[in-house]
């Protein structure tokens, strides 16, 4: 390899490394940041990035490396050592003494050493505390100035991790650009004109009511909301929508979705899962627990839902006239929710497949398998946690691929929509969502990907409010509207609402540069 390409390969490993890390959680300062590759050494100082980051100005040293760039990476490498983003030093304190944050951590280390060659580890954890603990924001450079000695990168670790990178990139894209072939090249089987928007509110007004349930059998409280619609003319019979959230959230993150589905006629319950919920995530912060939720709500979680079914099957005669129908119920899950629902739809734990891929090397691309290998702490014991009454799935970004594997998650035959972005490293489209995907063996299933859009928009960078809450307002839309089209096709029964899962709806609800493409 060339020694110029070698050191600007050098210069992307700085911002790949370490926005890695620092999306993950979010002394004496490092001085410089050492290159080591075979008999090849070079430095870099921390006080130029630094200069270069907030005063523009080029180093002459600085200049040997930016000469390899062209302008719009120079644009780009500034533009990412200016970032920051508000992280609670605790919970980053927390985290990184957390399994799934140790791990990932001493996965990091590999690349981001300590001379001589040595893990990074312990520098890394102590770096990313205080540069959270800062409030100066948590960012490259001050991730460096708080490191605690120089900084050694492992260059063949660097130059591995961007080759599976940009592999990763080129074969998503390519496999985007087949999505696209695929579609229609218009609209014609649609009439734009006629297309009422799926995502506006229906004609129902939403009542909300709390319930508090207690599982005896399991001495777990469980804080639901539901959502019914209120109107002389409700449909006698009302279809049933359960959503299960993702790790450390609130019953409320997808009011507006439950809201919007109760407004044509659903029932839509939001649950509180208490191994996992925002709860368990403030009393893991003050110290609680030792891990950010408990393993057994990879069994737990099912079993929620399960249970809440059966409370509303006993208070549908006395409060609801028999209203609900209990019998064809939809569940929405988001992320962890998500292997929840395959869960309930006939995947079980797959401890064997499992173990076999939490033996391997830490895949940085799809960090969901961190979170996947805690379900090693449970007895391996089969626990079917089917529930018949479950009729379709609607899941957004989940993961389940290690969980389950392509055998358990063949169990799946209810109908399944897949709702997937394009580029997330947490459960990886490529490695993670399709093979899962391809894997469920429903007849009637459907992936959807969105392009640009992220897996969450929780990541609190200071400089991109603006454009977060632009995607957060586009998923919702697509939600609504994909949600509803799929539970009135499935769940209610209604055929009106199929052509809208299609290639042609899709490509008139996508808004730039936000596509969505559909896999049937």
């Amino acid at each position: 390899m060339k020694l110029n390409k070698l050191k600007r390969y050098c210069a992307i490993a700085i911002a790949t490394i370490i926005a890695v890390l620092s999306l993950q959680l979010p002394t004496h300062p490092a001085e410089r940041i050492k290159f080591n590759y075979s008999l090849l050494g070079f430095n870099l100082k921390v006080e130029d990035l630094a200069l270069y980051a907030t005063e523009g100005k080029v180093t002459r040293q600085l200049d040997f490396y930016l000469k390899r760039f062209s302008d719009e990476q120079q644009q780009q490498l500034k533009e990412f050592l200016q970032l920051k983003y508000e992280i609670d030093p605790v919970l980053v304190y927390r985290f990184s003494r957390t399994s799934v944050g140790k791990r990932m951590l001493y996965r990091v280390g590999e690349i981001l050493q300590t001379p001589p060659n040595l893990n990074g580890f312990y520098g890394l954890r102590a770096a990313v505390v205080q540069t959270a603990g800062s409030h100066q924001g948590v960012n490259f450079v001050n991730f460096l100035k708080h490191f605690p000695t120089d900084l050694q990168l492992n260059l063949a670790e660097v130059l591995k991790l961007l080759k599976e990178i940009s592999t990763n990139d080129q074969e998503t894209t390519q496999f985007i650009t087949n999505l696209k072939q695929q579609e229609p090249k218009d609209s014609s089987k649609l009439n734009i004109a006629k297309i009422p928007n799926l995502s506006a509110s229906g004609q129902f007004p939403v009542v909300k009511q709390a319930l508090k349930l207690h599982d005896a059998k399991r001495d777990r409280n469980l804080n639901v909301d539901l959502y019914l619609p209120q109107a002389r003319n409700a449909p006698k019979s009302i279809p049933v929508i359960v959503i299960s959230n993702g790790l450390g959230a609130r019953r409320n993150n997808f009011q507006e979705l439950a809201e919007h589905l109760t407004s044509y006629g659903f029932a839509v319950a939001t649950l509180d899962h208490p191994g996992s919920n925002r709860d368990r995530q403030k009393a893991f912060i003050r110290g609680l627990y030792k891990e950010n939720f408990d393993a057994a709500d990879f069994i737990d979680r099912p079993l929620d839902i399960s249970y809440i079914l059966d409370e509303l099957t006993k208070l549908n005669q006395n409060q609801f006239q028999n209203r609900l129908n209990l019998q064809q119920v939809g569940v929405f899950g988001y992320s962890f929710g998500g292997a929840t629902a395959l869960s309930l739809t006939g995947a079980q734990l797959n401890f064997d497949k499992l173990k076999h891929d939490c033996s391997q090397p830490l895949d940085l691309i799809n960090i969901s398998i961190l979170y996947q290998c805690r379900a090693l702490e449970l007895p391996r014991q089969p626990r079917p946690l089917e529930d018949q009454r479950i009729k379709a799935t609607y899941l957004f970004v989940p993961f389940g691929s290690s969980l389950f594997g392509a055998e358990q998650l063949g169990q799946v035959s209810t109908p399944t929509m897949w709702q997937t972005v394009d580029r997330d490293f947490l459960t990886s489209l490529l490695k993670e969502q399709l093979p899962a995907f391809k894997a469920v063996g429903s007849q009637d299933k459907y992936l959807v990907v969105s392009e640009k859009l992220p897996h969450t928009t929780a990541t609190l960078d200071q400089k991109r409010s603006q454009t977060q809450n632009k995607q957060s307002k586009i998923s919702k839309t697509y939600q609504k509207a994909l949600a509803l089209a799929f539970f009135q096709t499935y769940i209610a029964q209604n055929s009106e609402y199929r052509p809208y899962l299609t290639s042609d709806y899709l490509q008139v609800l996508s808004q730039e540069p936000y596509n969505l493409h559909l896999l049937k």
